[in-house]
């Protein structure tokens, strides 16, 4: 097989994974299922990915890793600090809602009994993501913008509130739009991270 088709076949897997593995959670969903979805055949889906915690794993951590460089493309710019935070919160949230089923399975399926070396994976993964914000934080906080507070905590805490919207709004989605989402977290978010505006 070609480099351009395995990565192609690749991406449909992922994309069925991440689809059935929130719809049913990792112990119900079964690889002859998501291969069927994918429109790959089971020993195609078995040569990418040898056991179900293994596809589980590249799901949320690539996942993951697609939306960190979406973020941090989307933030390239001389925007002063508070509009780069603002687009922050903005791109986070969007991202979350429109990937939903990887969202769904980082905010539902991620402690289910999962392996620990999966785990391992996903959590280093996602503590880059803190990273990505705190370094975010860090060149607020030398500019004036950003209180005198610990910036790893701060980058926990704004993640998990951001997770937390996120996740009520897939859950409940006629409660509120995205843009009330976006300001109301940036609201909050901006008032106990940001020197006074």
């Amino acid at each position: 097989m070609d480099s351009a088709k395995t990565s192609t076949k690749r991406k449909q897997i992922l994309e069925a994974a991440a689809t059935i593995f929130s719809q049913k959670g990792f112990h119900q969903a079964r690889m002859d299922e998501i291969a069927v979805m994918a429109n790959v055949a089971k020993g195609t889906l078995y040569y990418n990915f040898s056991s179900k915690s293994l596809l589980f794993a590249a799901t949320v951590t690539e996942g993951m890793e697609g939306i960190v460089r979406q973020i941090r493309s989307e933030l390239v710019s001389d925007l002063p600090f508070p509009e780069h935070f603002q687009l922050l919160v903005t791109s986070i949230v969007r991202l979350y809602l429109q990937h939903s089923d990887l969202a769904h399975i980082i905010f539902n399926e991620i402690s289910s009994g999962i392996d620990d070396a999966v785990l391992v994976e996903i959590e280093r993964v996602r503590s880059r993501f803190i990273e990505f914000i705190a370094e975010m934080l860090e060149r607020g906080q030398q500019k004036g913008y950003i209180k005198e507070i610990d910036l790893k905590l701060s980058a926990v805490a704004l993640a998990g509130i951001i997770d937390s919207v996120c996740s009520h709004l897939l859950q409940h989605p006629d409660e509120a739009t995205e843009e009330k989402a976006v300001a109301t977290l940036h609201a909050m978010l901006s008032t106990g991270l940001l020197n006074g505006e």
